[in-house]
């Protein structure tokens, strides 16, 4: 039909009838594929060299922590070597980065009064500067930082080629040793206008002191006078008012000092931190005290007032005293003693006074050689006894078994058939056994001792009402720390024969070594000395041993019998001058022998603790009290060769005025090198 149009016409007219767009659309996904691919590219090139940047600026992070702890633990190891310190921080960065060509340094230098700057330049471009100051109390600081350049690999593409930096900064700290302190105060009352003042010195006679006096605070002399073998850092003061001498250190003699003693001399500005020593462990069971003379370590939570003139012995461990500890008339110690301490120069004489009588609470055992019949014969002769105290401390759950110096010699003559030897004591605190060493007839009190028996204490040994005043007492009722006895005579008869060889505790062997010379007239013993191994003391604040446990050379992690006394806050120590304490501390303890705690180990104890003596006190360790008030009101307070110090909020000495002598045996390890930021 003619009028009927075709579908291909009708395809083209409906193309002429519908309108079209301005412009075609063929092509356009490839312009937005190419712009979603700049943006993928620069996402992509962010994201990889963005990680980069984060792993190097990780890694350059590390290496400066590590370069601050590097230098602390340098300059720990050696004091004032501060080049020494610097180079070492240098070395470990580039060694952490993998820098392998000598940098290019300002110079090693050791800082002054003020900071000082050492700037180091790798071959990279990567830069490292120490800012290092020396702080005096304080310690010293290394504030490191570094910065490196980061070469972009796909993000270049994005800037204008400039490659971006990356920077870290660390602060490292380290308590400078040679200004460990004797005495220090943290408040700073008395200096910027701030009211009160950190120690007061209001006493007759001397306040000796062997070692630095630090005092954020001012100093106050009222009365009596001050003289300090070492420096004196009083942040606001110099010199200081009233009668202050500085002595030579470390013998105490008047300047001018000969070498290797140092002439001291009083410093101001200095500001001492507060160590931050932690705390101990605490736990343990709940205790009390009873008529039992051992007290064990563990938790009080009633307040201990110690009267009566009683003796007690103070076993290894953490005592937390939660409602404080006062002790107004008792003699209280961990030192584990013989029976008849020995004259130090004449073992064939009593010592006088002995240690357990301090206080005159007759506490000091001692004991007896008879004869008695046996079914064995022994051979005839004088034979010499010594006797030794023996017990077991427990730390960590591990025991470690103390041996005390020996007694004096005691002698015995043997000259009939089937003659024993029947040795009795009367019991000294503290020890469960006794281990008795003899020599052979002919030998004599010179020896050579070897050990013969131990004798076990099986009774109780109690503090009662009527006290101790029937002590000693080798046999019979009468005496409340009981007595013991052993018949010898299997045990003498060939082969004994004392062996230098033995090792400690085996038949045979040798005994500990002697107590030394006492301080001063009217004071008891000392004991042994350090010794490497076996030698020297093995009960006390010098003896150490291994964590196995073995006896060691010092330093060593454990101290045997040592001790940390708690109070937390609210609770206050308190020794009037009627009483005497005498304890110490050791290596598991570093060495604190009393703690309260301060602003770093919150809640803060701000008691005003009182520490007196009558007559033979001793603190071996540091007496750390942050946050507290310390009185000392007795000039027999400190009669020990050494101490760790007194660190306290503030300070006041009184009455005839002490001697305190720091030694670095008995004194914390300070915080090793730490970062701070």
């Amino acid at each position: 039909m003619k009028g009927t149009p075709r579908p291909r016409q009708s395809v083209r007219l409906a193309q002429r009838l519908v309108p079209q767009p301005a412009g075609t659309q063929d092509g356009q996904a490839i312009v937005l594929i190419a712009l979603m691919l700049t943006v993928l590219i620069g996402m992509a090139a962010i994201a990889i060299d963005g990680a980069r940047a984060y792993s190097v600026r990780r890694d350059l992070q590390a290496a400066i922590d590590a370069a601050a702890l590097t230098a602390g633990d340098k300059l720990q190891q050696s004091p004032g070597n501060y080049t020494g310190a610097e180079q070492a921080a240098a070395a470990i960065f580039a060694s952490n980065l993998r820098l392998y060509s000598a940098p290019s340094c300002s110079g090693w230098v050791s800082p002054g009064p003020a900071p000082v700057t050492v700037t180091c330049t790798y071959g990279d471009g990567t830069v490292l500067t120490q800012v290092v100051g020396a702080l005096g109390p304080q310690g010293s600081q290394f504030t490191i930082t570094a910065r490196r350049n980061l070469d972009l690999q796909f993000a270049r593409i994005l800037t204008n080629g400039a490659s971006p930096t990356l920077a870290a900064t660390s602060t490292g700290n380290v308590n400078n040793r040679l200004y460990t302190p004797t005495l220090a105060a943290l408040n700073q009352a008395g200096c910027g206008g701030a009211g009160g003042t950190a120690i007061t010195v209001n006493g007759s006679g001397t306040l000796n002191v062997n070692g630095d006096v630090v005092s954020n605070g001012s100093i106050t002399m009222s009365s009596g006078s001050l003289r300090v073998a070492g420096d004196i850092y009083a942040r606001c003061q110099s010199p200081i008012p009233g009668s202050v001498t500085n002595a030579c250190y470390s013998s105490g003699a008047s300047t001018p000092c000969t070498y290797p003693d140092v002439a001291g001399a009083t410093r101001p500005g200095f500001r001492l931190a507060d160590p931050n020593f932690p705390p101990p462990s605490l736990g343990g069971l709940s205790r009390s005290v009873t008529s039992v003379v051992a007290l064990l370590p563990g938790n009080y939570a009633a307040l201990p007032i110690l009267s009566g003139s009683h003796c007690w012995f103070m076993s290894g461990g953490v005592y937390n005293f939660q409602a404080g500890f006062i002790n107004l008339g008792d003699f209280v110690s961990n030192e584990l003693k013989p029976p008849d301490e020995p004259n130090a120069v004449d073992n064939t004489l009593r010592a006088s006074p002995q240690f357990w009588d301090t206080n005159g609470v007759r506490c000091a055992g001692t004991f007896l050689l008879s004869k008695t019949t046996s079914a064995i014969d022994i051979p005839d002769g004088t034979w010499s006894f010594v006797l030794t105290s023996l017990r077991t401390d427990t730390y960590n759950g591990v025991s470690y078994t103390r041996e005390s110096a020996p007694s004096m010699c005691q002698q015995v003559t043997t000259n009939t058939h089937f003659d024993g030897i029947e040795v009795s004591v009367s019991n000294v605190p503290g020890a469960t056994s006794y281990n008795i060493y003899v020599a052979l007839p002919g030998s004599g009190c010179a020896g050579p001792f070897g050990l013969a028996a131990n004798l076990p204490v099986s009774g109780s040994v109690l503090n009662t009402s009527a006290g101790t005043s029937a002590c000693p007492n080798v046999t019979g009722g009468g005496c409340s720390l009981g007595n013991e006895s052993i018949t010898l005579s299997t045990q003498l008869v060939p082969p004994f024969a004392p062996n230098g060889a033995a090792a400690a505790g085996v038949t045979g062997s040798y005994p500990p070594d002697g107590e030394t010379a006492p301080l001063a007239a009217g004071l008891p013993n000392q004991n042994p000395a350090r010794g490497p191994g076996s030698k020297g003391d093995r009960a006390n604040e010098n003896n150490c041993e291994t964590l196995a446990p073995s006896y060691a050379s010092c330093p060593a992690p454990i101290s045997p019998g040592a001790v940390e006394l708690y109070f937390p806050q609210g609770a206050c120590l308190a020794t009037s001058n009627g009483a005497d304490d005498y304890v110490f501390s050791g290596y598991q303890y570093n060495w604190v022998t009393v703690f309260e705690p301060g602003p770093g180990s919150p809640p803060a104890n701000g008691c005003a603790n009182l520490l007196g003596a009558q007559g033979n006190s001793g603190w071996i360790g540091l007496v750390y009290m942050p946050s507290a008030y310390l009185a000392v009101i007795s000039p027999y307070t400190y009669e020990v060769p050494g101490t760790g110090g007194i660190i306290a909020d503030s300070m006041g000495f009184g009455g005839t005025l002490p001697t305190i002598k720091y030694s670095s045996s008995y004194a914390p390890v300070p915080p090793a090198s730490r970062i701070t930021n």
